[in-house]
């Protein structure tokens, strides 16, 4: 006989229990989200718990469901102009990308230097990464699959210091205190830093200037989150 197939719970996590709490739609959503989100729920998984990727995909780009990209479209653009412009006012001669993604930054801004590197362990967006660049003609970086901790050593010691800039896009949990170290070590002309997560920018930034070894020189914050559910990607999650 066959088992009554158990309701699923499909929407938020709770923060204080990481309880799914079900939802029909999200009323500040984009509404190609909340289409997703539908056909979730009349698609759901057969048993257990479920967790799927819901996006909108950025125009141009290749990127893998789960891999990460800038979520808030309306202020990337503004994003991008101030790494440009710290980029510039550096006057870096080569950029290391680390975190890259699907290659975003190094794109980006690889037109203002004379080459460039991007690190990532994302096997799948380190492939999308030279796709997205040959799509753009951007043929002075190379992409290279790793952790961006173990791998910065052996990359700075390719590229004269005092020419180089580190762009830094770690997850909330920030950098790894392994790759700080080796930033403190071979001390490059600039590290620009892009979080999304204050607390974990105070600590590394403190990390980083211990000893006068690097000055925080300035701060640009953007709300890229003003109210969370309205970027372009959730992980929808499902339990019983």
């Amino acid at each position: 006989m066959e088992q009554a197939r158990t309701k699923l719970n499909i929407g938020f996590l709770r923060a204080d229990s990481r309880l799914v709490v079900d939802l029909e739609e999200c009323q500040i959503a984009e509404p190609a989200l909340n289409e997703q989100i539908r056909h979730v729920r009349a698609h759901p998984a057969a048993q257990g718990r479920v967790e799927v990727v819901v996006r909108i995909a950025p125009e141009g780009w290749e990127v893998p469901r789960d891999s990460f990209f800038q979520n808030n479209f309306f202020l990337l653009p503004k994003l991008v102009e101030i790494v440009r412009e710290c980029l510039r006012a550096s006057g870096a001669r080569f950029l290391v990308d680390a975190y890259c993604g699907v290659g975003f930054f190094g794109i980006e801004t690889g037109d203002l230097v004379e080459s460039f590197v991007g690190v990532e362990i994302d096997h799948q967006a380190i492939k999308a990464a030279g796709r997205n660049a040959a799509a753009r003609g951007r043929t002075n970086g190379e992409f290279i699959e790793g952790r961006a901790e173990e791998l910065l050593p052996g990359i700075l010691e390719r590229f004269d210091a005092g020419a180089t800039a580190i762009l830094i896009d770690p997850p909330r949990t920030g950098c790894p205190l392994p790759g700080l170290e080796s930033l403190r070590r071979n001390r490059p002309a600039q590290v620009l830093y892009v979080s999304c997560h204050p607390a974990t920018l105070a600590r590394d930034l403190n990390i980083l200037c211990a000893e006068g070894v690097f000055e925080l020189k300035n701060v640009t914050p953007l709300d890229m989150f003003p109210r969370r559910s309205t970027s372009s990607a959730w992980r929808i999650c499902g339990g019983a």
